[in-house]
């Protein structure tokens, strides 16, 4: 049996999408829309009205949630992530599989070549998932023992929520955790984020020079092994 999997998607002004998206993982997975100031608010069974707390907000929210709740793994994902039928179906068999690992750290499906990332988090067509030294917050599925690492996290340094991301994977290499793209799936991140990036950036920086012994994954090759599962 699948280990317990809380779903929470982070929703600004992306009502649509964001329903969507809860119609689709609901059907397989424990799910929440948590509404970040939304105006019109997101109106859904699954919506958790709050106000615009922004990333690091939302994220110290749904790892209270996942804890409350006595869940393993927690998936986030911004509202803004677009996705068709045949790729969400690969998603949740994907979601299942880790959700059954005891060597994986983090997942994410792969970008679009038309959506804004960074190269590793891009498609490259292989086929299957692909080790890589770090990932981006726009999705993120993580054990919940690595996620308690980071949160919850100081929103008075670092409210805008850059560098979440790199902490995860930083903590995922020390761990000896893998961290994975999944080339079987493909989203679309659209550009643009809304916010100031000298502000989140100087945020991102004050914050993790909190972190004792940080060094970001992205100046480390990928850790590369095989994906262990429950016996």
């Amino acid at each position: 049996m699948a280990k317990k999997i809380l779903c929470c998607i982070f929703n600004y002004n992306v009502n649509e999408g964001a329903i969507a998206w809860s119609e689709r993982l609901s059907a397989h997975f424990d799910t929440l829309i948590l509404d970040s100031g939304s105006n019109p608010r997101c109106v859904h069974p699954t919506a958790v009205p709050l106000d615009n707390i922004f990333y690091s907000g939302l994220m110290n929210e749904a790892w209270k949630r996942a804890h409350e709740g006595g869940y393993d793994w927690l998936v986030v994902l911004t509202s803004d992530l677009e996705i068709n039928d045949r790729n969400f179906a690969r998603l949740s068999r994907g979601i299942e599989d880790i959700s059954r690992s005891v060597n994986v750290g983090l997942y994410q499906p792969s970008n679009s070549w038309k959506g804004r990332s960074h190269h590793q988090s891009r498609c490259w067509y292989t086929g299957r998932m692909r080790c890589v030294n770090f990932q981006e917050g726009w999705f993120h599925m993580v054990r919940m023992d690595l996620l308690d690492k980071v949160c919850p996290i100081d929103l008075d340094l670092n409210r805008l929520g850059w560098g979440i991301d790199l902490a995860l994977s930083h903590f995922a290499r020390v761990n000896g955790l893998l961290i994975l793209v999944d080339d079987r799936v493909r989203v679309t991140h659209p550009h643009g984020s809304g916010y100031n990036k000298d502000e989140a950036d100087r945020q991102m920086r004050a914050w993790l020079a909190t972190i004792p012994g940080f060094s970001s994954s992205r100046h480390y090759r990928a850790w590369k092994a095989p994906v262990k599962y429950e016996e």
